[in-house]
């Protein structure tokens, strides 16, 4: 996952390599300049597409993910973000421990429909509240990071924001996929797995 703030460009060489590691499915979800909604999702990973696709949301705010296949399988159904209630959407990245009742659904579609979703229609404004946040954070543990959309506001949230690095302007969630060639020791700060 990627967090873009509005007006910051992402480098090539990221995409490409998110692409080559992670072709199971990208989409982002975010807002324009003027607050419209940006959501996208796909199953085929194209870097060239995704490449055009950020140039003309520079000045969008975004959260980008590209999925490699954990749980699940690739299909739409399993791309993210994932919406959790209209207007409100999920990315993840990590691996949750759930009751899996269809093993053709991801983690993060069994977080969404079992947990998620029953939750914020009974009580919608408490999954973007920082004290629940927080406890999420605490929930997640140190190989979960999330990213949540709440488009009425419009507002994304990070949870385990302190797992991932900040580079470029950026921030990613992880550098697992990523070409260490990419980072020189300045420029990325912060510690991900």
């Amino acid at each position: 996952m990627i967090h873009k703030p509005a007006g910051v460009a992402v480098p090539e060489p990221i995409i490409q390599s998110a692409a080559l590691h992670n072709a199971d499915g990208w989409g982002v979800m975010g807002h324009t300049a003027d607050g419209d909604t940006v959501l996208e999702r796909h199953v085929d990973v194209d870097a060239a597409r995704t490449i055009d696709f950020l140039r003309s949301h520079t000045d969008s705010e975004l959260a980008i993910h590209l999925r490699r296949r954990t749980h699940g399988d690739v299909n739409a159904c399993n791309a993210h973000p994932f919406e959790i209630e209209p207007g409100l959407y999920l990315m993840h990245n990590g691996s949750f421990t759930l009751p899996m009742r269809d093993p053709t659904y991801s983690d993060t579609w069994h977080l969404v429909h079992d947990i998620l979703r029953p939750l914020a229609r009974r009580h919608r404004d408490l999954i973007t509240d920082p004290t629940f946040l927080e406890l999420i954070s605490a929930v997640a543990g140190p190989v979960n990071r999330l990213i949540l959309f709440d488009a009425s506001r419009p507002k994304l949230h990070l949870v385990n924001r302190q797992i991932g690095v900040d580079y470029a302007g950026l921030w990613i969630g992880s550098l697992k996929w990523l070409d260490a060639g990419l980072f020189d020791e300045a420029s990325a700060v912060g510690c991900a797995a």
